[in-house]
């Protein structure tokens, strides 16, 4: 075979062109590697204080609405807040027959006591049932742990907000000085320690409210949809930036300035735009958290559980055990440096699988 001819001048440019394609693709994973991180969000997050200060800023609101003393049927143990409260308070969203997500979540990170070196506690919010023998159920079940807090109002998804609002109002009644308080669906893992961590290192103002933000969504005007908000009760076109429900957080003053702002709105039944909006009528902005998965569906991985995440959705309680009893440790180092990007990896891997 005959050698091969001395390389004419337009090697050099072929040389360039590879090493051009080679910083182009290392821009574009430096890009995939922010973006999976959040950051992105992260920098419309802290330009949120801006627009609502050119927007006129913090709105008038009045006295927290506090539930009245026989709002609830069910209430938790007395003495759980005194003589001081628990720094973090997990305010977990439940229903009457999700016995087995509750007692997963009490097997897991709720049965834990201290975080961080944090005190911290977790009650359950429900409606009443509309059978009498699953109200005797509850009623056992409350004697037994002393963690359910039941208001007066049918259970339902409709009643979310009502829920929502019952939790924070008898938070702010019978847990005055708790610190930060988490709202979570029942079907949530919560990396406790990791949240604490992060909750303690916080700076700034002391209305926070923080979680996973939707940005621009459109309230739904189709009756047929559980989601439906008709225009006579919210006109306009989208949703003020909003932590997703599954998993979110708020100061003790931000939930203050919440049930206040609940006065003065409409009630909506998607309780997690309607927190949205009783933050900005009282000028708090959201703040992003890029480890919330917020509506995101992860596949078990006690590292990105137990390490990386605050939380993670749609966790079925076999599931949540699980992750709890993984090792204290599940994360390598190249896991660990990895991090979130890994684990955001893993939920499209996933995604894709189905």
């Amino acid at each position: 075979m005959a050698a091969a001819p001395p390389c004419p001048k337009r090697c050099p440019r072929r040389s360039a062109r590879l090493l051009g394609g080679l910083f182009c693709s290392l821009a574009a994973l430096s890009t995939l590697t922010f973006l999976a991180g959040g950051g992105h969000e992260e920098l419309l997050s802290r330009s949120l204080p801006l627009l609502l200060a050119a927007g006129g800023g913090q709105q008038p609101v009045g006295a927290p609405l506090l539930p009245a003393d026989d709002a609830f049927l069910l209430v938790p143990r007395p003495g759980a807040c005194a003589p001081s409260g628990p720094w973090l308070l997990v305010l977990v969203a439940s229903a009457p027959g999700h016995v087995a997500q509750r007692q997963a979540v009490r097997r897991s990170w709720g049965g834990a006591r201290r975080a961080a070196g944090r005190s911290l506690w977790t009650v359950f919010g429900l409606g009443m049932p509309g059978e009498p023998e699953q109200q005797a159920a509850l009623e056992r079940e409350a004697r037994e742990h002393g963690d359910l807090l039941q208001a007066r109002f049918v259970d339902s998804y409709a009643n979310l907000t009502l829920k929502t609002l019952a939790l924070l109002g008898w938070a702010a009644a019978r847990c005055p000085d708790v610190r930060f308080l988490v709202k979570a669906d029942d079907d949530v893992f919560l990396n406790l320690p990791a949240l604490a961590r992060h909750l303690g290192q916080l700076a700034g103002p002391p209305a926070a409210y923080l979680g996973r933000i939707h940005w621009r969504v459109h309230p739904s005007r189709d009756p047929r949809s559980r989601h439906h908000v008709p225009a006579s009760l919210y006109p306009e076109r989208a949703f003020p930036p909003y932590c997703s429900g599954t998993a979110y957080v708020l100061s003790a003053p931000a939930a203050a300035a919440v049930l206040g702002a609940a006065r003065q709105l409409p009630l909506l039944p998607l309780e997690d735009a309607f927190v949205g909006l009783c933050a900005r009528r009282a000028g708090i902005a959201p703040r992003h958290l890029a480890h919330m998965a917020g509506a995101a569906r992860f596949p078990p991985d006690a590292c990105c559980y137990r390490e990386v995440l605050f939380s993670v959705h749609s966790v079925a309680p076999a599931q949540m055990v699980a992750m709890w009893e993984a090792a204290e440790q599940p994360c390598s180092a190249w896991q660990r440096a990895l991090g979130l990007a890994r684990c955001k990896a893993l939920a499209w891997l996933a995604a894709l699988a189905l």
